[in-house]
């Protein structure tokens, strides 16, 4: 049975996390310096020290999840005290500030921390929700296999487009060339396509939607025609030339259609193709901004600690 890290031992470090925040603020509210709380007290040292402890140990993490025959815990139980640990930070980290900030060191490595831990934070509701739905909308099928069915519909679709006219088949190839998968960040994690390609591919379907309906128009005429002609036929023959004659457009009209099918199933498999980049994009792109900004703490963290002991 599948144990979620945040139920981990059946909320250990839940339980551990609260412990140590209740423990922090019973301190902080007993204690009554003279001066008012701030972090140059004993009980601001002490907050301060714990805190220092927990960021040391947060930033671990990613060394513990690199070492796979470690014998210092599971991988699961180290993200399950990332997590609550990281919470119970902001209380520790908050208290022994005393509520005091200013434009100085030591509030800048505070702000870093709470951005940490804010995109933290980010990153377990992403792995809460996105790998759900990337399994919801791949429906057993792999990206690669989309993106060959997805090229096999555009090679049916440019053959069957050239079997009907020459302008059909470069209206078809101007909506493949601009129908975009993935893209640049922003695209991805839009997860839709450019409205160019949105507006070509609308006025593909509405050229070919008009090019079936005169092809219908014509048909219904000529079988009308024929009709008539059976009605005063002189012989087999007029009938069998009226029947071949009414034979091109009936064609047409049902390549147009398998045409448009075939278009249409392909903007589906773009579209499901483009939420799953859309997907991995959102799971991934906090990384990039709690990997960076847990380097530029540990800096910080640093240069406050060398600060203190320094200058006060």
């Amino acid at each position: 049975m599948h144990t979620s890290f945040l139920t981990h031992m059946d909320f250990r470090w839940l339980r551990i996390a609260l412990l140590v925040t209740a423990g922090a603020v019973a301190v902080y509210a007993w204690h009554d310096p003279i001066g008012g709380p701030n972090g140059g007290t004993w009980v601001g040292y002490g907050l301060g020290g714990l805190g220092a402890a927990i960021i040391l140990l947060l930033l671990w993490y990613g060394v513990r999840k690199r070492r796979f025959a470690s014998n210092a815990g599971t991988v699961r139980g180290w993200l399950s005290a990332h997590v609550y640990l990281g919470l119970a930070l902001i209380v520790i980290a908050t208290l022994h500030t005393g509520f005091q900030f200013g434009w100085n060191i030591h509030t800048v490595a505070y702000a870093l921390m709470i951005a940490v831990v804010l995109s933290g934070l980010y990153g377990v509701y992403a792995y809460r929700r996105y790998p759900v739905q990337m399994t919801a909308n791949r429906t057993g099928v792999s990206p690669q296999a989309m993106l060959e069915e997805i090229g096999s519909l555009e090679q049916q679709a440019v053959e069957l487009a050239d079997r009907i006219d020459d302008s059909t088949h470069q209206i078809v190839l101007r909506s493949l060339r601009n129908s975009a998968i993935g893209g640049g960040v922003l695209a991805q994690l839009r997860g839709g396509r450019p409205k160019k390609s949105e507006k070509v591919e609308a006025r593909t379907e509405a050229i070919l939607e008009e090019k079936n309906r005169t092809l219908v128009a014509s048909l219904d005429e000529i079988k009308q025609r024929e009709a008539d002609r059976i009605m005063r036929a002189e012989s087999t023959m007029r009938f069998v030339a009226g029947q071949l004659s009414e034979a091109q457009p009936g064609q047409q009209v049902a390549r147009i259609r398998e045409l448009m099918d075939l278009l249409g199933r392909r903007r589906k498999l773009v579209q499901r193709l483009n939420r799953d980049i859309q997907h991995r994009a959102l799971l991934q792109i906090w990384l990039y901004f709690h990997v960076p900004l847990s380097i530029a703490l540990l800096a910080a963290l640093s240069a406050h600690i060398v600060a203190v002991f320094a200058y006060w």
